[in-house]
């Protein structure tokens, strides 16, 4: 009798275990107060923007260990292309972001244009995005970035 109740009360916690594995979420999981951003650049030009484009958008992981903090910091990255894009996911609501780019070249090269925006996704969850803020501009420079913020909804 006892090694039947025992086994019983040990199936017991295993069932339980195994059916709170669903409800783990990670350290990269979106949770239902948070929202997911997508930055987006894109440059329309021939030149070779290997390492002389900039990206410069709002974080929220620790840079070192790549852990969520919830604090916003502004991550900068050059860009190897004429396009990028970025997912960042836990940002808070209430949060204030902003993306910018410019390119680290003395003069503006002709016929270049940028195009930024941001997309926030629905509350709590992943797809579908809706964008939220866009811009372009003709070649931005280091002393004028061509800069777009967003507010994210406090509800």
């Amino acid at each position: 009798m006892k090694r039947l109740l025992r086994f019983f009360s040990i199936l017991a916690c295993l069932v339980v275990a195994l059916t709170s594995c669903d409800d783990y979420i990670s350290d990269f999981d979106t949770r239902k107060n948070e929202y997911e951003i997508y930055y987006s650049i894109t440059y329309s030009t021939v030149y070779d923007f290997h390492n002389i484009a900039y990206i410069n958008y709002t974080e929220f992981d620790d840079a070192n260990d790549f852990k969520y903090t919830g604090i916003a910091r502004q991550e900068e990255h050059s860009i190897d292309g004429t396009s990028a894009h970025f997912f960042v996911r836990r940002v808070p609501k209430g949060s204030h972001i902003q993306l910018s780019t410019y390119v680290d070249v003395p003069e503006a090269l002709p016929n270049t244009k940028a195009e930024i925006s941001i997309e926030i996704s629905k509350k709590g969850g992943e797809y579908p995005f809706t964008e939220v803020a866009r811009a372009t501009a003709d070649c931005p420079l280091k002393d004028n970035p061509l800069t777009i913020s967003y507010d994210v909804p406090n509800k």
